[in-house]
């Protein structure tokens, strides 16, 4: 898909299990989508990492689902990304197979951070596009935070202060950037979130504190607020678990929760 230059495309999967209902016709069957970002420390390419998670959304569910690559820091530092959602966004409003007004956007870590900020900051410019709901999976949702001062009581498999250190001077070298919605979505205004949201975060993964705030603010009369914090696991507990685990169980759990409150949303 090109984006803002011409000599520039962002990679995107569409996966699709259902039969359209009116293969011969010509017309087109409109089926809502869940577009998706995957975790990078905004710098390790890892598209196709939520490969499982989205798989299962698009069977279950029986919807479109997009996932959708973005540019990394350092080479591309933000506001790159941002700027990639923004360009997906834009490519889905111009398919006619999408049901417009059905659009969830997911993202897990870097990605959750950008599925936030979709469904915050950029949703209010998106004329063709409605946005019921945005789920992210244990997103980091604040940069102007300090490495050293992210932790909880039992850490386990934790980002290093000195990692993510890295991370956040690849993404946001520039320090006045990381208060910006756009850069940090809890610093977004809780009214431009949509009408659902959905935010798992994990009892010993670091990044933790920050997302559970943020969905404590989000909390209101307008809103609904799914907030779950997954016990016993980490971050990125999901990637590479194995059967008869805490991590295969959590997992499990964390994809039907999505799916339940997805269908909800879109009154599937």
């Amino acid at each position: 898909m090109p984006g803002h230059s011409f000599v520039r495309y962002i990679r995107l999967k569409l996966i699709a299990t259902f039969i359209r209902n009116n293969p011969n016709s010509g017309t087109v069957d409109k089926r809502p989508l869940l577009i998706n970002w995957h975790g990078s420390g905004f710098t390790i390419p890892s598209f196709d990492n939520d490969i499982a998670f989205c798989s299962r959304v698009a069977r279950d569910a029986g919807i479109w689902v997009l996932d959708a690559d973005y540019r990394k820091g350092p080479e591309t530092p933000f506001p790159g990304a941002v700027f990639d959602v923004e360009d997906t966004l834009q490519w889905v409003a111009s398919q006619p197979q999408f049901d417009l007004v059905r659009i969830v956007v997911s993202g897990f870590s870097a990605g959750g951070n950008l599925a936030l900020v979709a469904a915050s900051s950029l949703r209010q410019n998106l004329a063709t596009i409605q946005i019921p709901l945005v789920i992210a999976i244990y997103p980091v949702t604040d940069l102007s935070m300090e490495p050293y001062t992210k932790t909880v009581p039992n850490p386990s498999k934790a980002i290093p202060p000195r990692i993510m250190q890295v991370f956040n001077d690849c993404y946001t070298p520039d320090l006045g950037c990381r208060t910006d919605p756009r850069a940090s979505p809890s610093f977004a205004d809780p009214k431009s979130f949509p009408s659902t949201v959905v935010i798992i975060t994990c009892e010993r993964d670091t990044l933790a504190p920050e997302a559970n705030t943020l969905a404590s603010k989000l909390v209101d009369n307008e809103r609904k607020v799914v907030h779950e914090v997954l016990k016993d696991v980490s971050h990125a507990f999901d990637k590479g678990c194995k059967e008869a685990t805490t991590e295969w169980e959590q997992r499990e759990y964390l994809y039907r929760l999505c799916i339940l409150n997805l269908e909800k949303a879109l009154s599937l």
